[in-house]
């Protein structure tokens, strides 16, 4: 609590107005739902830990959630709940639930009360139930308040702990050297190379600590982007074979779209990935958001000009040749069967056209005495 706030306390009590002090369940939930940090400020106990946390590191995650919200133009509306988990120790402990009328986002508090009714603890809970909450899920993200171990009121230091959050951060000030900038591919590779068996040595599902968090994130977000890097040189080939094909001929697109159906799906995510999200345009590369650090999209060329040409001639061509596979009712259809029913050479093959037996029409070679010569092209082509 800052000064001018300690003032702003002392005229209150002279002047008798102690509302805001009240620390009732209502007050509280009031000054959550209209997302009034000042009001909570001077509402909650400085002596007592909200998520076993601080009342400051408390407010400071809590208004993190605000902020969001207010980007979205959000206000907020309660719904009271409980905990639904009869594995947890909470369960049945009431709390409420917070959801922006324009966003849907929403987040949850249990509140805790002393026997005089005044709130002494406030958490977040993993297992809410209310009769709002699928209405929520529905229309908008979960926002999670968050409190890692080193972020907790009684949390002490140990080695292991000192060597997570040192190698943590080394890795995490390299990259904020590109905050928004450009990384080169040899530059990010060596990162990821760098940090492999830190990263290998810990599992997501056991994450402690606040850098330790951030380190993953931006690390299994580099580790999409370079799979793609790897997938470029697959994706080089296949447009380079692409582009000695006639065009114009169905049975050129249907062989080489069918053979390359598995890199297909390993492109499946390509755009969602990295497109932006209003616009589902790819102009540049952006695979760290907080830092807004990109890679140069040259990296990529062909991996984008491969999805624009299979987004162009699949799901058409697919359309046009699927065949409608008889299924018994009720019963589930197995991986291997979906994966049979979503594929280009599986249907084809029902058509008795069989991708390995069709011979792929190119054109000319530059090499070629006939190279250029229109009559010849035509022919070639099938047009007499």
């Amino acid at each position: 609590m800052n000064s001018e706030q300690q003032k702003l306390i002392q005229q209150l009590l002279q002047m008798g107005d102690v509302n805001l002090f009240n620390r009732k369940k209502e007050t509280v939930v009031k000054a959550i739902t209209e997302m009034d940090m000042v009001s909570l400020e001077l509402i909650l106990d400085e002596n007592l830990t909200y998520q076993d946390a601080s009342k400051e590191m408390f407010l400071n995650k809590l208004k993190e959630i605000f902020d969001e919200l207010k980007k979205s133009n959000d206000t907020l509306q309660s719904h009271s709940g409980k905990c639904g988990s009869k594995e947890c120790s909470n369960h049945n402990k009431n709390g409420m639930l917070f959801c922006g009328r324009n966003s849907g986002k929403h987040f949850n508090v249990i509140i805790e009360e002393d026997e005089n009714e005044n709130v002494m603890d406030l958490y977040y809970c993993n297992a809410f139930k209310c009769n709002f909450e699928d209405k929520a899920n529905k229309s908008g993200k979960s926002l999670n308040i968050e409190i890692y171990e080193d972020e907790k009121a009684n949390f002490q230091p140990n080695s292991y702990y000192i060597n997570i959050n040192t190698t943590s951060l080394r890795a995490i000030t390299y990259l904020n050297n590109f905050k928004n900038k450009t990384i080169s591919k040899n530059e990010l590779l060596a990162w990821l190379q760098e940090y492999f068996e830190f990263y290998s040595s810990t599992s997501i599902l056991n994450i402690k600590y606040k850098n330790e968090n951030k380190f993953h994130h931006y690390y299994y977000r580099a580790e999409v982007l370079k799979k793609y890097l790897i997938l470029e040189e697959d994706c080089k080939k296949a447009m380079r074979l692409y582009d000695t094909l006639l065009e114009d001929y169905e049975m050129n697109m249907l062989k080489w779209l069918a053979e390359h159906e598995g890199l297909k799906n390993e492109m499946i995510l390509f755009y969602s990935d990295f497109a932006d999200e209003k616009t589902g345009e790819l102009k540049q590369i952006i695979f760290n958001q907080e830092l807004n650090i990109s890679i140069n999209i040259d990296y990529l060329k062909n991996c984008i000009r491969f999805q624009d040409t299979i987004d162009t001639n699949y799901y058409t061509l697919f359309d046009k040749f699927k065949v409608e596979i008889e299924t018994k009712e009720g019963v589930p259809l197995s991986g291997e069967e979906i994966e049979k029913h979503i594929s280009l050479k599986y249907h084809l093959e029902q058509r008795n056209f069989f991708v390995n037996k069709i011979n792929y029409k190119k054109k000319l070679g530059k090499n070629s005495f006939l190279y250029g010569n229109e009559d010849f092209g035509n022919l070639e082509k099938g047009v007499s």
